[in-house]
Parts: structure tokens; C-alpha cells; sequence
């Protein structure tokens, strides 16, 4: 579709729908074939003159014929008055999905939606443009993000649309910023799921109001990994996994209630991807085993592209030269492996150059004076993990090849050819100097250089109050000061797949923010299934840094927290090892103190990375919060001033002239469906005050509606 406008042939509008074909709503003679609509409604990418709405209209019975539905669009919950009525096809080409733009509207209205297939009606959909271009009015919305189906329920979603019910008019959420993982394409990826003390999985038994029971069905096709993780391989299970994820009612909603405005992470196509390489195998010392997914990466853009209502070709409000989303465009590449890349840190590979341009979903939206939303793609374009999976085998603590790394090593590896001063030959590993396995190759990067160079020029040419960037994976330094134990152990970072492993890129671009004057920058970010808010320094080793911009980091909606996940693969220990002090920085018995808290066992990685080891070992010793204050290491993530490492809910950002508002809601419980569940466990708001004439960028501390997280006291 064009921006601003609908082709009409002798009447009749033309409907783009999913990339795949052209399907006008005129033909009499096609034949009637009753559908229904088991994946609800939702809308999209709002302008302030246009929104994308989406269904899926499977037909009833058996069969890949079309099927007619009719779409009504009013002013009223009633449909008493119709602004747009229409009759349109779907077909089996895109697995019956439908995605309609709707111009010509007005700006910061509320429309009502639903779709018709004989007696058979879609839940109604309620949807809200953005404001005017010129409009300083107040800006709220909700960022989500992590939603493990199996793992628990969709009890964010409920809390938030129980608020916005009772919340007056002028303090509703206006839009969904979702920042990824949207579904997960593996059935029983250990690392998703909570284990007993013998590290073997738990069955939740979750059951759905419907008496389903809450799990993955079998892929159509699927493959295997060597550890049996059972994982998406077609086309066919992607969409598979979507129709399953889009059957929860409480996400069905949400989506009915608010447009979306989404952005993938990993799991929309392969957990910790990166290009079109997939990094199941690469767990092991004796491991560096390559694995090319251009087909794979192929499906899944394809069926992300099919499911969400994303306005790609013609976005509002957008200088022409920086519209580079594109819609899903089929292209048949094979499997052929990803092993040189050019200066760039792209694989020269035409299958993978391929596979990656079949979908380009990195873009901007502008809503009302206010708010410059900037998503950026940070899967498609970045370079491999720094670290070869076959080093990680003798250093990570925690089982896994991009967890817990040593900060110095990754740093050394991000920076490839230019590490060490230009000198990049050996490197120091474990007390002895290896080969550099980077010493030819550039340094790392996230966005690619022409997604880098898009991002800077829109935050040049931005003249929006607030510029938000909507970025999957968390931007600031997350470190465990395990130097501090003294037993030879280096300060590690907590997942070198975030941008903490792109180390070199980051510096870069926070040091253009800085340069360039550029303010009132805010990441909101999600991945890490915990609750975060602090500084983003320009350079994270420099003692003489400054902060460029602020963030904020949800937790997931239903997926397994960072504590629970970190815990779980601590669970089996001795106590005179090694292990069980590093355990002892994750969780301690209270009870065993000299202080009992109130509960017996005490989220102790808050404290080791609030506070840093030193605190984390006196308040297993204790249990007292004086203590644990007194040795607090100032030195340690001084840049972090919050985290709720056990935390499923969504954050609410609201922008207004003189700050913005940030609160990380955490939800009561993620493994019952009831209303009590789905209460707000506690409220965390920050202020992030406007800044002007080269003011440094500021959060405050946490103001707690609810009892804090430890180590935080109960005021």
C-alpha cells in the first residue's frame, strides 16, 4: 500500500496481504466459505492518519479454498457509525492471515474493528491512531517482552488491561511497544525451564481456563539437537507455534485492545542467532560446530511477517531517504555455510545475504511532538559472539557458552583487529598467552553498518521532545564482580549476548550521542527476563565517563526469571566447592543467618549486582540489610540503580514535557490463572527528568508502591 492511500479499482479497494499476493473484496462469483477467527484481532504501526488491523479467517471446514469476510470500522463499540465497511479474501498463501491499512483517518481517535464470515464474528478490536505531528500531548505506553507459552500464563496481560479499563481517558495506554520473543521456537529447551535438584525439568502441569493443558504441540516437521532440544525447522511450525501462541485469551486481549508495535529478539527464529546462524550445538569445549539456517530465517520472517499487524512499506511521518523496512519477500535459498565475512562483519554468503533480505523491519515511527520511536533489528545484521563457543567450555560458571564471561576476555575478542592497542596477535587466556582467533577481523557489531548508519541519522534529524529506542537486548553493563572471591576468578559479565558482548559498537554509538548533542535518549529494553533501570555510560572501562543516555529493562511476561534460571543450574553443589559460594551470590537459606528474614530463601543476585560480591557474602552470613549497606562496592554497576531479578510483569513509560515516567510493574504470579495472580505484586517508578544545553541524562532512584525487592528495605 502507499502511504496515505488506497488503490481502487472501479471501486473496489485493494488489500496487500502478508507480501504474498494482491486480493481485491469484489468478487461475486467466488464461492462462500464459512470461516472463523481462533487467533482474535489486532492493530498496528499507528500514524496519525493510518493503522494496519489484522486476522487470521481460517475456514471451519477442511479445505484450502478462499474465504470472504467482511470488515466493519467505526467510530463506536456498536457499530452504529460505520466509517469504512468492505468485504475482503484470504487464502491458504498466507496461512489465511489478513492485514488491511486503513487510511484517511484521524489522528489520536479510537476506532472499533471486527470481522465477519457469515453468522460468524471476531471478538471486536479497539484501536487508536497517533497523535497530530504537532501534538505535545502526554504519550503513555506499556513494553512487553519474553513469553515462554508452557513456562506460565499471560497475567501481565490481564494486569495491564484491568488498569487501562478503570484508568480515566486522558491516562489510558495508547500503544504496546513489544521488544521480542514474542513465541519461543523450541518444546523443551532446558535452559526455559525450571528443574528439580537433580537438574531434571518440572512438570508445571499448567492448565488452561479451557481444561487445555498449556504446552507446545508436536512440530509438523521439526529437527532435534544432539541434547534433544526439539526446536521450529518450516514454514509450517513456525506457524504452528503462532496459531498456538495467539490462541491465550489474555494475549488475544491485549492485542484486541491496543495496536502493537513489535519488534523481533531471538526466539522469533533461533535462540541466541545471529545473521541466519542458528547456536544450538555451540555448548561445549570441543565444540565449534557451524550451523547455517538461511531456510530456517526464511520461515521465520515469513511467518512473523504473517502474524504481526507491522506497517513496513510506507510508515507516517518518515523522511523517504530512511524508510528501509520492506515487506516479506519470498526467496528460495539453501543451507551453505556462514564462514567468511567482508570489513563489515557480514557473512559473504548469498544465501545468507538472502535469507536476511527476504524481511527488513528495522524502522521508525513518530508519535505526535513528542515521541520518536526508533526499533532496530538487532539479530539480522550483528556478527558472531566474540568468545568461540569451544573457549567457553573451561570458563563459564553457568553451563552455557555466552553466560558469565570474563569482562576482559570478551572486551579483548569484541575488538578484534584493532584490541591491544593495534597489536592483536595473543591475548591472555588462563595464565597463558594463546593466538588471537580475532586478530583479523573487525570489531564486533549489532546493527550492521547500514542499520548503524540509519540509526545515527535518525537521531540527527529527530526534533521530537523524547527519542526512544526500542531495543531487544538490555544496553548497559550487567557484571559480577567475582574477582572479589579471590580464588583466581576474573569480574564477569552476566550474558555477553546482549550488547555487553558488543562492546566496541557500543562505545561508538554512545560517544556519537554525545558529540553530537544528542538528549532525552531513552533504551527500553527486555531479553534478560528481569526488571532493570540505570545509566548508560559512553564507555563502560573509562573512570572518566559520562552518561549518554538512560534505560530501562522489563521482565518477561510469563518466560522463566533470571534468578530462577541462574539458580536452577547452581542447584547441585557440594558445599566445600567453589560452586557453592557462587551459589551463596545467587540465593542463601535466611534462616540459617544470625538475622532470619521472613522468608527462608533470599534472591541474593539483586545484592551481588546492586551491590556487588563482598555485600552479597555478608548478607549471607547476616541477613542484615545495615550490613549488607556498609559494604556495599560503590565500584560495582555504579551505573544500576535498580534490579528485580525475579520479576515477570511489563514496564509503562509516560512522556511528558518536563520528564518521563518509568514504572516496572511485577505481577504476583506467573503459574496460576486467576484474578489474584495477575495483581500487581509491586509498582517501581523512576523520573528521568528532561535535559537541555548539554545537561547529563538522569534517572532517580526507585519509589516502590508495594514491598521491595531485597536488598531494597521496606520504608
Amino acid at each position: 500500500m502507499q502511504r496515505r492511500q488506497f488503490l481502487k479499482l472501479s471501486g473496489c479497494f485493494i488489500t496487500y496481504v502478508s507480501g504474498l499476493q494482491f486480493n481485491t473484496g469484489c468478487s461475486s462469483d467466488q464461492e462462500d466459505v464459512l470461516a472463523h477467527f481462533p487467533q482474535g484481532v489486532a492493530s498496528g504501526d499507528p500514524g496519525p492518519t493510518s493503522v494496519m488491523l489484522w486476522t487470521r479467517a481460517e475456514p471451519v471446514e477442511n479445505t484450502a479454498s478462499p474465504v470472504k469476510i467482511r470488515l466493519q470500522f467505526a467510530l463506536d463499540e456498536n457499530f452504529d457509525q460505520l466509517f469504512f465497511e468492505r468485504d475482503y479474501t484470504a487464502n491458504s498463501n498466507s496461512d489465511y492471515t489478513l492485514r488491511i491499512l486503513i487510511d484517511g483517518l484521524g489522528s489520536d481517535t479510537i476506532y472499533f474493528y471486527r470481522f465477519i464470515s457469515d453468522t460468524n464474528f471476531s471478538i471486536t478490536g479497539r484501536t487508536r491512531t497517533a497523535p497530530d505531528p504537532q501534538s505535545t500531548q502526554t504519550v503513555k505506553l506499556a513494553f512487553m517482552s519474553c513469553q515462554e507459552r508452557k513456562h506460565g500464563f499471560y497475567n501481565a496481560y490481564r494486569s495491564l488491561i484491568n488498569d487501562d479499563i478503570v484508568a480515566s481517558a486522558d491516562e489510558q495506554i495508547q500503544f504496546v511497544l513489544h521488544l521480542g520473543d514474542f513465541i519461543y521456537e523450541t518444546r523443551n529447551d532446558p535452559l526455559q525451564t525450571p528443574v528439580d535438584e537433580n537438574l531434571q525439568a518440572i512438570e508445571l502441569g499448567l492448565t488452561d481456563l479451557d481444561g487445555q493443558e498449556r504446552n507446545i504441540n508436536q512440530f509438523i516437521d521439526g529437527s532435534i539437537t544432539t541434547d534433544g532440544i526439539e526446536y521450529a525447522q518450516t514454514l509450517a511450525d513456525y506457524r504452528q507455534l503462532y496459531k498456538q501462541y495467539l490462541s491465550d485469551p489474555d494475549l488475544q486481549a491485549a492485542r484486541a485492545r491496543w495496536p502493537f508495535v513489535p519488534v523481533w529478539d531471538d526466539h522469533e527464529f533461533s535462540d541466541d542467532c545471529w545473521q541466519t546462524e542458528a547456536n544450538y550445538e555451540d555448548s561445549g569445549p570441543d565444540s565449534s560446530t557451524n550451523e547455517p539456517s538461511q531456510p530456517r530465517k526464511v520461515a521465520a520472517n515469513q511467518a512473523w511477517f504473517e502474524y504481526m499487524p507491522v506497517n513496513l512499506t510506507r510508515p507516517e511521518n518518515t523522511d523517504e531517504d530512511l524508510i528501509h523496512s520492506q515487506d516479506f519477500e519470498f526467496i528460495e535459498v539453501t543451507e551453505s555455510t556462514n564462514d567468511q565475512i567482508n570489513q563489515f562483519n557480514q557473512v559473504i554468503n548469498e544465501d545468507n545475504l538472502n535469507a536476511i533480505a527476504s524481511l527488513t523491519i528495522y524502522r521508525s515511527l513518530q508519535y505526535g511532538a513528542m515521541l520518536q520511536l526508533i526499533l532496530t533489528d538487532n539479530r539480522s545484521y550483528r556478527s558472531d559472539h566474540a568468545i568461540p563457543e569451544d573457549l567457553t567450555g573451561n570458563i563459564d560458571l553457568f553451563f552455557s557458552p555466552r553466560v558469565a564471561l570474563p569482562l576482559e576476555l570478551q572486551n579483548d575478542l569484541d575488538a578484534g583487529i584493532t584490541a591491544n592497542n593495534g597489536d592483536p596477535d595473543t591475548f591472555l587466556f588462563l595464565g597463558s598467552f594463546i593466538l588471537n582467533p580475532r586478530r583479523f577481523s573487525p570489531p564486533g557489531t549489532m546493527l550492521g553498518s547500514k542499520q548503524k548508519d540509519w540509526f545515527k541519522q535518525n537521531l540527527q534529524r529527530s526534533t521530537s521532545r523524547w527519542k526512544i529506542w526500542a531495543n531487544s537486548v538490555p544496553l548497559m553493563r550487567l557484571l559480577l564482580n567475582l574477582s572479589a572471591l579471590e580464588n583466581n576468578l576474573e569480574d564477569v559479565l552476566i550474558s555477553v549476548d546482549s550488547w555487553d558482548g558488543y562492546n566496541s559498537e557500543r562505545k561508538e554509538l554512545l560517544q556519537f550521542l554525545l558529540d553530537q548533542n544528542i538528549q532525552n535518549v531513552v533504551s527500553l529494553s527486555g531479553d534478560l527476563h528481569a526488571h532493570f533501570a540505570g545509566e548508560v555510560w559512553n564507555d563502560f572501562d573509562d573512570s572518566n565517563n559520562q552518561v549518554a543516555m538512560v534505560e530501562a529493562v522489563c521482565g518477561a511476561v510469563s518466560s522463566i526469571s533470571q534468578f530462577k534460571a541462574v539458580e536452577n543450574l547452581t542447584r547441585i553443589v557440594q558445599p566445600t566447592t567453589l560452586e557453592s559460594q557462587i551459589r551463596e551470590l545467587i540465593t542463601y537459606d535466611s534462616s540459617l543467618s544470625s538475622s532470619p528474614g521472613t522468608n527462608a530463601f533470599v534472591n541474593n543476585l539483586n545484592n551481588s549486582l546492586l551491590n556487588g560480591i563482598k555485600s552479597a557474602q555478608v548478607a549471607t552470613a547476616t541477613n542484615d540489610l545495615e550490613q549488607i549497606e556498609m559494604n556495599k562496592d560503590e565500584m560495582v554497576n555504579q551505573h544500576l540503580v535498580y534490579a528485580d531479578t525475579d520479576a515477570h510483569g511489563y514496564g509503562i513509560a509516560t512522556l511528558e514535557t518536563a520528564q518521563m515516567t518509568v514504572e516496572l510493574i511485577t505481577i504476583n504470579n506467573v503459574n496460576q490463572q486467576s484474578a489474584i495472580a495477575a495483581q500487581k505484586k509491586r509498582s517501581t517508578k523512576f523520573v528521568i527528568p528532561w535535559t537541555d544545553n548539554g545537561q547529563q541524562a538522569s534517572i532517580s532512584s526507585p519509589t516502590f508502591t508495594g514491598p521491595p525487592p531485597f536488598p531494597f528495605a521496606i520504608e
